[in-house]
């Protein structure tokens, strides 16, 4: 079977920055290296990385002695206050995409405004996110809710999870200007998502289904499945484990893409699978 790779596939630099850091601290330290919870969301990754002495810290306020790094998603200021109170070498895996956010809202928190974050509550990333704004922040999900907002103190300034959909995003945006017109929209979706979501649209014309690699806890590779099946038949595979080839019959062409935090040894097991696969008529 013919697969086209696209060309975002796999790690976005920010990962890559992070597992890059990851492994130079535990070669050139001298010392154990932890993480501030998982360091991305790929669970094949994150065993690589266990095996080379980088692991995850459960409970970092119970280590000493060691290097803890800060997560690729960040983390709220009083987490990281609470961090540097430790025995510890602390260092920082922050996406600086994602570090930008923080400091956008920190500016606009000081200049009195009330943020609005759109994205997923309960994410790491917008965690860290509200926790710059404190008291000052309110996440949405759904245009919707913004007929809900109380009046903002000054203004509102939206901004967004850095991985979100940006037409989702346009759609807010329009919904909070349309009540609030003097807010500040701020579009803070990162260029590699955008490109990412892109390129499947791109690539629809040419394949007859999409393959989308990552972990079912990778927030981005869930919206590149949605957007994928909207567009043609589409499979979330975590591995080359999950590709069943019955699944293919009929298909001359798909489209392989991949999550953010995907580490490019398994987006390449999974493409020599699917090139395995003959190509059968239903």
């Amino acid at each position: 079977m013919k697969v086209v790779v696209a060309e975002s596939a796999g790690f976005c630099w920010g990962v890559k920055r992070a597992v890059e850091k990851a492994r130079a601290l535990a070669a050139k330290s001298g010392m154990p290296v932890y993480t501030d919870g998982p360091l991305i969301h790929n669970k094949q990754m994150l065993a690589r990385l266990a095996e080379e002495g980088i692991k995850a810290a459960d409970n970092p306020e119970t280590l000493s002695n060691c290097v803890l790094l800060i997560r690729a998603h960040g983390i709220p200021p009083s987490r990281k206050a609470a961090l540097e109170k430790l025995p510890v070498r602390l260092e920082d895996a922050t996406c600086p995409d994602v570090a930008r956010i923080h400091r956008i809202i920190r500016e606009r928190v000081a200049a009195g405004e009330t943020v609005l974050v759109f994205g997923d509550a309960g994410h790491p990333e917008v965690i860290g996110l509200v926790g710059c704004a404190g008291v000052e922040a309110l996440v949405i999900r759904r245009p919707e809710e913004v007929s809900e907002l109380p009046p903002p103190r000054r203004r509102y300034c939206l901004v967004s999870q850095s991985t979100q959909f940006p037409r989702s995003f346009d759609r807010i945006a329009a919904s909070v200007l349309a009540r609030f017109p003097d807010s500040a929209i701020i579009d803070t979706i990162c260029r590699s998502t955008r490109r990412r979501q892109e390129e499947l649209f791109e690539m629809a014309p040419e394949v007859d289904a999409f393959v989308i690699v990552g972990d079912p806890h990778s927030a981005n590779t869930l919206r590149l499945v949605e957007i994928a099946r909207e567009l043609k038949p589409a499979f979330h595979v975590r591995t080359a484990d999950d590709v069943a080839a019955a699944e293919f019959s009929g298909l001359r062409t798909v489209g392989l893409s991949a999550g953010a935090s995907t580490p490019s040894f398994v987006l390449e097991e999974v493409r020599k699978k699917l090139e395995s696969i003959p190509t059968v008529d239903r």
